[in-house]
């Protein structure tokens, strides 16, 4: 028996949001095929990508489903075999979404009828692989599609932010995978912060919110700011100050990091002069030594799954 499932690309946090806010764009997207094989409670990793860990302790589809398969106490063998679309350690969810494409084909495979936040709460066991600890957003958002709001982990609740403007969205990735970042830049996050920072961010994050909703444009540009976890892991894109200012002065809606960078998320419209951007951030990026990809997208839906025999 075999089952396949396709789980797209995302960008958490979206400025003030950790670990609570996340976007799916079709940029990217992998592809888990799921398969029975005959020895029981065994756990096969193959991919396209000789990159990604083959031991399913360390890999975020194998640790998910083996922590499904567990609690769902089904003892089949089980080759998971992973096609990545998404690069890795660019901020873009790509083990959140070879998790959440994982959970949805074994969901397909046994006919578990698992809710959607049921897989968010497997497919979140599976990002500790990659970085060390089970966060929600990226996987929430891959498995919805559109933008999330992750309101509670235990239990895991998660509201879709319904959008009410136009918009378009260019990313802007340096060349090149790094590995154990997301596991780095979680390491950079203070202990501690100070009431007026956490008052300003809240502010931020209400402004956001409410923008999405009430499709208005200030808000969203005043919201896709944030003062703490962006400040904390400027070592990891000293780029992203520069071109935030270049979309800013020429129209975009707003912009931000995609979660942990160093990839900059730009959202624009009609009215931005997306073509001078990408001039002007290229400029910022060699001077940087980055070589960067400009990549063009829409808001995606979520995680899509069929049995294949």
């Amino acid at each position: 028996m075999s089952a396949k499932a396709e789980a797209y690309s995302s960008s958490a946090n979206l400025g003030p949001g950790f670990d609570i806010l996340s976007m799916a764009h079709n940029a990217f997207k992998d592809i888990v095929i799921a398969r029975t094989i005959e020895e029981k409670g065994k756990i096969v990793i193959k991919s396209n990508n000789p990159k990604i860990p083959l031991d399913p302790e360390k890999n975020s589809a194998g640790l998910a489903t083996k922590i499904l398969l567990q609690e769902k106490g089904i003892d089949e063998g089980i080759e998971i075999e992973i096609n990545k679309g998404i690069p890795f350690g660019l901020g873009l969810g790509s083990s959140g979404a070879s998790s959440v494409a994982a959970i949805a084909a074994v969901n397909e495979l046994f006919e578990l009828k698992l809710t959607q936040e049921e897989m968010v709460k497997y497919s979140m066991f599976g990002e500790q692989a990659s970085s060390g600890s089970p966060h929600p957003d990226n996987v929430a958002a891959s498995v919805y599609g559109g933008i999330i709001a992750v309101t509670s982990v235990s239990p895991v609740k998660v509201v879709k932010i319904p959008v009410n403007i136009d918009f378009k969205i260019l990313l802007i990735s340096p060349q090149g995978e790094r590995e154990g970042k997301t596991k780095k830049a979680r390491e950079m996050l203070p202990s501690k912060v100070d009431l007026s920072l956490y008052v300003k961010n809240s502010r931020y994050l209400s402004s956001l919110i409410l923008g999405f909703i009430k499709g208005d444009k200030e808000l969203i540009k005043q919201g896709l700011n944030d003062e703490i976890v962006e400040v904390a892991r400027e070592p990891l894109y000293p780029h992203y100050k520069k071109i935030k200012e270049i979309a800013l002065k020429n129209d975009a809606i707003g912009s931000c990091v995609s979660g942990a960078g160093p990839t900059v998320l730009v959202l624009y419209d009609d009215h931005t002069n997306v073509d001078k951007i990408k001039v002007e951030s290229l400029e910022v990026c060699k001077v940087f030594g980055l070589t960067c990809n400009f990549i063009s997208a829409q808001i995606a839906g979520g995680v899509k799954s069929e049995r294949l025999n």
